[in-house]
């Protein structure tokens, strides 16, 4: 963690909002100062246990440091590699980190309209 923890607001693949807290120096040198948990933003809600946010993880040359920052949308996810594949180190504010991986949304145990098929006396 090179920084303070704030909330950011953080876009899912389906569109949905929701509050995700997470490094600020980290965050903003990804995604500028895009998405912030400002003042009038209305979501209410913490990013649920079953999604984890898409992240690019950035290291140094020496392999000594690595940080991972979460892209707070699909246009900053897909254009990291395009448009930003490198970075100044947040924490040093000197030095390039250049992308080590990156990783899309996982979205686990989503739930579905229909039951296990055990017979258990109900129509449903």
């Amino acid at each position: 963690m090179a920084g303070s923890k704030k909330y950011f607001v953080y876009t899912t693949d389906a569109g949905t909002d929701f509050a995700l807290l997470a490094d600020e120096s980290n965050t903003e040198a990804l995604n500028g100062g895009t998405q912030d948990y400002a003042d009038g933003v209305t979501v209410q809600y913490e990013l649920p246990k079953n999604l984890k946010p898409r992240r690019v993880i950035y290291g140094n040359a020496a392999g000594t440091r690595r940080i991972t920052c979460y892209a707070l949308t699909e246009a900053v996810y897909d254009g990291a590699v395009v448009g930003v594949p490198t970075i100044t180190d947040p924490i040093a504010g000197t030095g390039t980190l250049t992308i080590v991986d990156i990783i899309p949304e996982i979205r686990k145990r989503i739930p579905i309209a229909i039951d296990t098929g055990l017979t258990d006396g109900d129509a449903t």
